[in-house]
């Protein structure tokens, strides 16, 4: 049984950019270390109880916000 998001408290979904990261995909020509990438996504993958879902942030975009609007 498929469930919605409004039954699960807690759980948030939200997209987000890694921005152009240097990988061997783009033959490094990336703006961004894997590292620095790494620490967008876990940022808004630790996003606390009363944090934002629905959303796609990419602070390389955005710098200030990082949301971008869909």
């Amino acid at each position: 049984m498929r469930q919605s998001i409004q039954s699960r408290p807690g759980f948030k979904i939200n997209a987000v950019s890694s921005g152009f990261t240097k990988t061997d995909l783009n033959h490094h020509r990336g703006t961004e270390m894997v590292e620095d990438a790494g620490k967008h996504i876990v940022k808004y993958a630790l996003i606390d109880n009363d944090g934002v879902t629905g959303k796609f942030f990419c602070e390389e975009t955005n710098p200030e916000t990082g949301e971008i609007p869909w």
